[in-house]
């Protein structure tokens, strides 16, 4: 599947594909096993990737981005992602939140924070719900008072008072701004006691806590995020007082997700190895790669589908949601293969160098990240249905 894509498109995906092998591949691998959760993201790549246009794709051209569709934005993080999962996940969460930094944000929070977002080349978005007792029924919208999140804000004077603890949260840690959910009438259910703040990294009693050690995407900080009597300004209210779930509906209505960069990846290698020790004149081996190479185009061709309509009016949840599941289990599956060639080859299971097997454990992260593929699955049901997400 070719898309059509614009001179000017066409010149940024090349762009990501570039740094992508040039500056992340080389050294991904190595941070990935020999740096501690807080120190493996690789700034100096960000850099590069800033003064390509690639961190602010998403950024309207009105105030000074490329103004990326959502096919562009699926199509530059699955270049990134061919690097570092991780790296593309940190650019995948800010595109997405640049949206809501630019789109529904007050004209006073735009003056106030969107020109430092385009002039800071290290600058990175975050939006953090999960917390630790609270997180699928968060992504479910389950609509009772004892559900979602628990951090509490109430109101003194002409600022808000933020309490509580959130965990896992990708870019906790990175990001310099974040979109916090805290409920401000936890008495009440989501969709009538949840707020939503634009807080910036450096507020007084925001500290980050725990940068979680994982099994994979370990470039990405996944950190926690400590907020002791945190005191927001008024002006930093995102939205509605109590009209969180509206945005937080929007934000967790699907993902256009960056796996295919790695499952590219596991099967280049072992394409690569099959070929370069002979091990590709075996049956099995060439029927693994071709099984590979299927499930890689289904996913691309669903994806990118997910991300066209997401351009349209013909746009709905269910195609990103379903894309999700599909993308990662195919993904899991392609890396394993890619495990068994890469083992028959003799080459060594871990090594400096790319392998699939770091493929396959950044693919991991994807059944449960943004959503377990059971929730996934849950909350895109109603919608084959012609339901409407207002039941969530």
């Amino acid at each position: 599947m070719q898309p059509d894509l614009s001179p000017e498109e066409a010149k940024m995906v090349g762009l990501a594909r570039e740094i992508a092998r040039r500056d992340i591949l080389p050294i991904a691998a190595e941070r990935d096993r020999n740096y501690p959760p807080d120190q493996a993201y690789p700034w100096e790549i960000i850099e590069k990737i800033d003064a390509a246009g690639l961190r602010t794709l998403t950024v309207p051209k009105k105030y000074g981005g490329f103004g990326a569709r959502h096919l562009l934005q699926a199509m530059v993080t699955e270049e990134i992602a061919y690097g570092d999962l991780g790296v593309a996940v940190s650019l995948d969460q800010t595109y997405k939140f640049t949206r809501l930094l630019t789109d529904e944000t007050t004209p006073d929070q735009r003056d106030r924070y969107l020109d430092d977002f385009l002039n800071d080349t290290r600058a990175l978005l975050a939006l953090a719900t999960t917390e630790p007792q609270s997180g699928t029924d968060t992504f479910l919208m389950y609509d009772e008072p004892g559900a979602g999140p628990r951090m509490s804000a109430r109101e003194d004077g002409d600022s808000y008072v933020l309490n509580g603890t959130k965990h896992y949260i990708s870019n906790g840690g990175l990001a310099k701004y974040y979109f916090i959910f805290a409920r401000t009438a936890p008495e009440k259910k989501m969709s009538e006691g949840l707020t939503c703040f634009l807080v910036p990294r450096d507020t007084a009693g925001f500290t980050i806590g725990e940068a979680h050690s994982k099994l994979g995407r370990r470039l990405l900080q996944n950190g926690e995020l400590v907020l002791q009597d945190c005191r927001v300004p008024a002006e930093n209210l995102f939205g509605e007082w109590n009209g969180g779930l509206a945005i937080l509906r929007r934000m967790v209505s699907g993902a256009l997700i960056p796996v295919m960069g790695p499952s590219r990846l596991a099967y280049d290698l072992a394409l690569g190895a099959a070929r370069r020790t002979g091990l590709f004149s075996e049956q099995w081996a060439r029927m693994a790669l071709t099984e590979m190479y299927m499930l890689i185009e289904a996913s691309r061709t669903f994806l990118y589908s997910a991300a066209w309509h997401g351009d349209r009016p013909t746009d709905d949840s269910k195609r990103r949601l379903m894309s999700k599941v599909f993308a990662s289990d195919a993904g899991i599956k392609v890396c394993r293969m890619a495990m068994e060639i890469w083992g028959k080859t003799g080459d060594v299971y871990h090594d400096d160098r790319p392998t699939p097997e770091k493929c396959w454990r950044d693919v991991l992260s994807y059944l449960h990240g943004f959503g377990t593929n059971e929730a996934v699955k849950l909350k895109a049901a109603p919608l084959l249905a012609g339901e409407g997400e207002e039941e969530w």
